[in-house]
């Protein structure tokens, strides 16, 4: 693949991010609602949270071992949060995006394909994405 196709898929990526990030947050915040609001169960792993007459599931916490964890281009979903929350906090550009991972022991030449991975393993699953939220929260940068 060409250095500029390279660029514009990155590019792409990092501009895909804030709303994945987003989108993590809110689920994120969903779910610490629902805690606090004192209503989860052994129902659907998670729990059941209450919000007024609405049973909303909650999803329980992605295993240690699943195999929706495992690393995508060596990055795992720990460090791809911390790299994540590191742009949105510093406003990194793609480039500063890569070089921020790389201080992380990332190949800058492989970011790129991690990040499209990981955006597309989480998308659909919330499961995932509330982890990543999760991670993304914790996560110091």
């Amino acid at each position: 693949m060409g250095l500029f196709k390279q660029l514009k898929d990155m590019r792409n990526v990092v501009e895909a991010a804030p709303a994945m990030i987003s989108e993590a947050r809110a689920l994120q915040q969903q779910a610490s609602q629902a805690q606090a609001a004192g209503g989860f169960g052994p129902a659907y792993g998670g729990g059941v949270a209450g919000y007024g007459n609405v049973a909303v599931p909650q999803p329980a916490d992605v295993p240690p071992g699943d195999p929706r964890l495992i690393p995508i281009e060596g990055v795992g979903l720990e460090l791809y949060a911390r790299a994540s929350k590191a742009a949105a906090t510093r406003g990194l550009d793609e480039a500063g995006m890569a070089r921020y991972a790389a201080t992380l022991g990332v190949d800058p030449a492989t970011w790129p394909a991690a990040v499209a991975g990981w955006n597309a393993r989480m998308r659909g699953d919330m499961q995932l994405a509330t982890h990543f939220g999760r991670l993304y929260q914790e996560a110091q940068v």
